[in-house]
């Protein structure tokens, strides 16, 4: 039996087939227009798929499938696996993940930059299959543990490929497809790695090839959607805006999160003022108050959206509620998320005459004093040593660096920069396109990303680092591109990191909820935390303000925590 519904709002289907070897469970948290497709075959027990996200060449693939037009993502998943089986993978463009159930077998697909989610487990009773880890993780079949691996992943954002944060769990490793078969024998198939050389070179220089895989990209990921775009004002969505202006028929609509009066201002506000002047477009400030990211209930809500906690509190929380806000005005909606890892916004120039003895990110935290990366702060040290929390992030470095092929003859700094980009890649993106994509779905928004496009991703990825900072810049790519397409104010203009809040309230509601916690021997995070550590953040507020937002990371990773294990029913196991 196989019980199929949505992650979002876009609709659910329910199939059930009793005559398939294995049972298979999916939970709640599919999107498609109309649920499962189901194909009946003479002879044989029909062919289900699922399917979630945008499939951006549906029309070319329908030609090729010699299917009418208007079937359904699942739909023509079905049907191109029923003519080219397992490699049809290599046909599908855009972001998605997919389930096929074949007789005895399931085949599971994701994306090539894993931008949706899937992941399964194996249990006694059978497979489990969901988009979701939550609905997954609260099935009957499930019994969700975090063990020391888990808990190292969850304080340091860092896992292996396919490796989940729940004992036992698997994720569908990005660019690849998982077959498994009764008995719990599974094979893995990879059809797409950004270590593969890129398409053929187009014309003129890197400007000119980037910006036309761009405006492909964006053309993809409009479809027929009518355009629009969540504009920061920063550089990435203020040239993307500028892009999608250029292809539709008319400038598109805008969306700007600001706070109200109690809030501090959003700096980037007068910059996407800038851009919406320029371009013309429909525009959309959607006001939040800094008390609805206190609500009951949210800190949950937005925990169990995503895959893991994370210690970005109303980083997190304020785009949720933004994104219910967006929805109600449009379904879909463009974001320059990922532009920052792609065209080495996070790093700059890379120094030849070092070399890396970390992630960046981790290399960045440990300078100030933080040696397991943001948020790691009120935990009990003496659990993080005995756990080795230190050679987990030791470990996992050297096994992303020996991912890296260099071409021959490449220069140290080439070949430092390709070091950075490839781990920033393949293990930074998730903390920013995927958690924004996990978020902005729960909230009923479908989001797409072309600057996480995987022709655009790749064209960079292999450019030398001397064409992605060739004026001492970091995107100075993305700034060349973006001349003429957005105001020369947008272009030059500091880079200011998502907007928090700093309202007293919020603050306050963050101290008293630690304050609870504290007081909660049953709570789950409890045998976690150092005790004196946490207590002193409630004795002496101002510690919150450490390093501007980095004291609240603390708080916020440990509250976070606490909701996922609730809401996941997980059991700890060190």
């Amino acid at each position: 039996m196989t019980d199929l519904a949505v992650r979002g709002r876009a609709g659910h289907g329910i199939w059930r087939h009793e005559s398939s070897v294995l049972v298979q469970t999916v939970g709640p948290t599919w999107t498609g227009p109309r649920g499962p497709a189901v194909l009946e075959r003479a002879g044989a027990p029909p062919v289900a798929a699922v399917f979630d996200g945008h499939l951006a060449n549906a029309g070319g693939l329908a030609a090729s499938l010699a299917v009418r037009p208007g079937y359904s993502p699942s739909e023509l998943v079905a049907h191109a696996y029923l003519k080219w089986g397992r490699a049809a993978v290599e046909r599908f463009h855009g972001d998605f993940a997919f389930a096929v159930l074949d007789a005895d077998r399931v085949l599971l697909g994701r994306d090539r930059l894993g931008i949706k989610p899937l992941s399964y487990l194996v249990t006694d009773d059978g497979l489990l299959f969901s988009s979701d880890l939550a609905a997954l993780a609260r099935h009957p079949w499930a019994r969700p543990r975090l063990t020391a691996d888990g808990l190292s992943a969850l304080i340091t954002q860092l896992r292996p490929p396919g490796r989940g944060v729940l004992a036992g769990v698997r994720e569908v490793v990005p660019g690849t497809t998982v077959e498994l078969r009764a008995g719990g024998a599974a094979s893995e198939a990879r059809y797409w790695s950004l270590q593969d050389p890129p398409e053929a070179a187009r014309g003129g220089g890197p400007v000119e090839q980037v910006a036309e895989l761009l405006d492909e990209s964006v053309r993809r990921a409009l479809g027929d959607a009518e355009p629009a775009v969540l504009l920061s004002g920063g550089l990435d969505s203020s040239v993307l805006t500028g892009l999608a202006a250029g292809i539709a028929k008319h400038p598109p609509r805008t969306f700007t999160v600001v706070f109200d009066q109690t809030g501090v201002p959003v700096p980037d506000r007068p910059y996407a003022q800038e851009v919406v002047d320029f371009l013309g477009c429909e525009h959309h400030e959607a006001e939040i108050d800094p008390r609805e990211l206190s609500e009951p209930g949210l800190l949950a809500e937005v925990a169990a959206a995503k895959d893991h906690p994370t210690p970005f509190g109303d980083k997190n929380i304020t785009p949720y509620v933004f994104g219910r806000r967006v929805a109600q005005t449009v379904p879909v909606v463009l974001s320059g998320e990922g532009a920052d890892a792609v065209f080495t916004g996070l790093g700059g120039d890379p120094d030849p005459t070092r070399a890396l003895t970390s992630f960046p990110w981790i290399e960045r935290s440990r300078r100030f004093g933080l040696p397991y990366g943001i948020g790691a702060g009120l935990f009990d040290t003496d659990l993080l040593a005995a756990i080795d929390v230190s050679g987990w992030i030791d470990s996992l470095f050297r096994e992303a660096v020996a991912e890296v092929r260099h071409p021959p003859g490449a220069s140290r700094t080439d070949r430092l920069a390709r070091e950075i980009d490839h781990l920033t890649i393949t293990r930074l993106l998730e903390q920013t396109v995927l958690h924004s994509e996990r978020i902005s779905t729960a909230a009923g928004l479908q989001v797409r990303f072309p600057f996480a496009d995987p022709q655009v991703v790749s064209a960079v990825y292999h450019l030398p680092a001397r064409a992605k900072s060739f004026d001492g810049r970091e995107k100075s790519l993305l700034r060349a591109l973006g001349r003429g397409l957005v105001p020369e104010s947008v272009l030059t203009r500091p880079k200011v990191p998502y907007p928090i809040t700093y309202d007293t309230y919020y603050k306050s509601a963050l101290l008293s909820r630690l304050r609870a916690l504290l007081n909660d021997s049953a709570a789950p995070v409890h045998a976690l935390l150092d005790r004196r550590a946490a207590t002193a953040v409630v004795d002496d507020p101002s510690r919150l303000d450490r390093g501007g937002w980095l004291g609240r990371a603390d708080v916020e990773m440990v509250l976070q925590l606490d909701a996922w294990l609730r809401r996941l029913n997980v059991r700890t196991q060190l």
